[in-house]
C-alpha cells in the first residue's frame, strides 16, 4: 500500500482496483452454482430475478458438499472442541485437593453448553454461508462480535497479505443510510448528513508489528472521509484474538485472495451449461411443427388454419404434410456427453458417496467416515478449515457462557480422523473391550498360554487408548480376588447355618 494512503476510502480504492479482475471471475463462478453469493455490480435484487444457469448440478454439488463439511465440523449436539484446565488452574486444583474427575465433568458440561448456545442463537445457518462462500468463491469474512456472528461476502472487503500469507491490512466497506448507523456514530458526526443520505462506513484494520512478538491489529472506523473518535470506535487486538477472520479455501503463495473448489471445476461446469442450453433449445425446436399445403390442391391455407376438429375439407390426404424441426440424434449425443460432465462434477464434489444424516443422533462412526472422505479427497483442506473456522468459533462460544472467573483454560480443537468429538475416545474404548472379549472365546489351553497384559497393551496402543489406566494393578486385582473369595465363604457359611437351623426346627423335641 502506497504512502499516499491516509484514509480508509483511499485504502479501499487502491485495494479494490487490484481486485476487479478477481471479482469478475467470482461472478462467473457464482453464476455457475449459486448466483446470490456474488451478483454483478448494480444488480437489483428486489426487482430482478436471480437468474440461474441452464444446469442446476452446480448448485446441487455445492449444497451437497457444504452439508458434508457442516456435519463433519459442527455435528449437531456434539462438542467440536475440548476444554482442559491450564497450568494455573491445575496448580490451584493440587493445592485445594480438587478431584480431576469432578473438574473434567464440569468442563464437559461447559463444552455442551457452548455448543447448545450455537443453536440457541441461530448461528448454524451462518456457518453454512461461510462454507458455501469458501467452496464457490474461495474467500469469506467471518466477524465474531460480542453477541453476534456476521458473514460478509467478497464484495464487502478488500485484503492485503504479507509474504507468509498472514493478514497485513483489511478494509471493510458497507453502504448504508445515515440513520442506519449506530446512534453513537451519528452523534459523532452532527449536522453533516441527512437521515436518508447514503454513506460509506469503513472499518480499516492494519497490522502493527510488536518487536518480534505476536503482532497487534489496530482498527479505525470511518464514515466517508471522516474518522470516528478512536477512543470510542477504535480497537486493538493481538493476532490470536482478532475478531475479523478472513478465511480462504486454498491460498497460494504471494496471493491476497484464495481460490475456491468451483474454480477447479469451472471448465466442466461451463461445458455442462453449454450442453444443457443446447439440449433445451433442441428439445424446444423439436417440439415445434408446421403444416405445408400443396399449392395445386383445392385446399387453401386459410381453410386449414381456420378449421376446427371435425370439419370436412376438400382435398386429398397427401395435400397436407407436417414439417418438424430439431435433430433428435444431436440432442441424444449432447445428453450423453453432458452425463459424462455430470459424473466428473459429482465425483469432484463427493455427491456419489454416502451422505450423513442430518439428525441429532449421528453416530461417531458416521462422522469419522465423513471426515475420512473429506480428508482424503481434498488433501488436508478439511483439517486446515477445521482449525481456521472451529477454533475462533469455539473461543467465541466460550465467551457467551459463564466461565468461572480466574479459571485458566486450554482449548483444543477435536478434528481429524481419530477423534471428531469426545465420543471418539468412548468409541475407541468400546472397540478395545470388544477385542478383549474375543479372548474368552479362545480354547482354554490357548488362553492359558497367552500373556494377557501384553495383549492388553498391544490392543490399547492399536486403538490409541491407554488401557492400563482402566485396569486394576496386580495388588488391586489380588485384593479383589481375596474379597470375592471371602464373600463366597461368608455366603456358604450363611447357607450352611440356615440349613442347620431349618433342620433343627423340623426335628422332634427330645429326640
Amino acid at each position: 500500500m502506497t504512502s499516499s494512503v491516509h484514509t480508509a476510502a483511499q485504502a479501499w480504492d487502491e485495494l479494490h482496483g487490484d481486485k476487479d479482475t478477481f471479482l469478475t471471475r467470482c461472478e462467473r463462478y457464482a453464476s455457475l452454482t449459486i448466483p446470490k453469493l456474488c451478483l454483478p455490480d448494480g444488480f437489483d435484487v428486489e426487482s430482478t430475478d436471480q437468474t440461474h444457469d441452464y444446469q442446476s448440478i452446480g448448485a446441487q454439488a455445492v449444497n451437497a458438499l457444504t452439508n458434508k463439511f457442516m456435519l463433519a465440523l459442527f455435528a449437531p449436539s456434539r462438542p467440536f472442541f475440548r476444554v482442559e484446565p491450564g497450568e494455573k488452574t491445575r496448580a490451584k486444583m493440587a493445592v485445594n485437593g480438587m478431584d480431576e474427575k469432578v473438574v473434567a465433568a464440569a468442563l464437559g458440561q461447559m463444552e455442551r453448553s457452548a455448543v447448545k448456545e450455537l443453536d440457541r442463537r441461530g448461528q448454524r445457518p451462518k456457518l453454512y454461508a461461510v462454507i458455501k462462500n469458501l467452496i464457490v468463491l474461495g474467500n469469506v469474512l467471518l466477524v465474531l462480535e460480542k453477541d453476534t456472528m456476521r458473514v460478509m461476502g467478497i464484495r464487502y472487503f478488500c485484503v492485503k497479505r504479507c509474504a507468509d500469507g498472514s493478514l497485513h491490512s483489511l478494509v471493510i466497506k458497507e453502504c448504508v443510510k445515515f440513520n442506519e448507523l449506530d446512534e453513537k456514530a451519528r452523534k459523532a458526526l452532527p449536522n453533516l448528513y441527512q437521515d436518508d443520505t447514503e454513506v460509506s462506513h469503513y472499518r480499516w484494520i492494519k497490522r502493527q508489528d510488536n518487536g518480534g512478538k505476536e503482532p497487534d491489529y489496530v482498527m479505525t472506523q470511518w464514515v466517508d472521509m471522516h474518522q470516528l473518535p478512536q477512543e470510542e470506535f477504535g480497537g486493538k487486538w493481538p493476532e490470536s484474538k482478532l475478531p475479523y477472520r478472513v478465511l480462504t479455501w486454498d491460498l497460494t503463495d504471494e496471493a491476497d485472495y484464495g481460490t475456491g473448489l468451483v474454480e477447479e471445476y469451472s471448465g466442466d461446469l461451463e461445458a455442462l451449461s453449454t450442453l444443457s442450453e443446447a439440449i433445451v433449445n433442441g428439445a424446444v425446436l423439436g417440439a415445434e411443427f408446421r403444416w405445408t399445403v400443396d399449392p395445386t390442391s383445392m385446399m387453401s391455407v386459410e381453410d386449414v388454419r381456420d378449421s376446427v376438429n371435425g370439419d370436412v375439407l376438400a382435398g386429398k390426404k397427401d395435400d397436407l404434410q407436417m414439417v418438424t424441426g430439431g435433430n433428435p440424434s444431436s440432442i441424444e449425443t449432447a445428453a450423453k456427453v453432458s452425463e459424462r460432465y455430470e459424473r466428473r462434477v459429482s465425483l469432484g464434489f463427493l455427491m456419489q458417496g454416502a451422505t450423513t444424516r442430518d439428525a441429532e443422533r449421528v453416530t461417531a462412526e458416521e462422522i469419522r467416515m465423513q471426515a475420512n472422505e473429506l480428508e482424503t479427497s481434498f488433501g488436508g483442506t478439511y483439517s486446515v478449515l477445521a482449525n481456521n473456522i472451529q477454533k475462533p468459533i469455539a473461543e467465541w462460544l466460550l465467551k457467551t457462557i459463564k466461565v468461572p472467573e480466574g479459571m485458566d483454560l486450554e482449548l483444543s480443537i477435536i478434528t481429524g480422523l481419530d477423534a471428531l468429538s469426545r465420543n471418539g475416545d468412548l468409541e475407541a474404548l468400546r472397540l478395545c473391550l470388544m477385542d478383549l472379549a474375543q479372548i474368552t472365546a479362545l480354547p482354554e489351553d490357548l488362553q492359558g498360554r497367552i500373556k494377557y497384559q501384553t495383549i492388553v497393551d498391544f490392543i490399547g496402543n492399536g486403538r490409541g487408548i491407554d488401557f492400563a489406566s482402566f485396569l486394576k494393578t496386580e495388588d488391586e486385582y489380588q485384593a479383589w480376588l481375596d474379597q470375592q473369595a471371602a464373600a463366597r465363604v461368608q455366603e456358604s457359611n450363611a447357607v450352611e447355618a440356615g440349613a442347620a437351623g431349618a433342620q433343627a426346627a423340623v426335628q422332634p423335641q427330645g429326640v
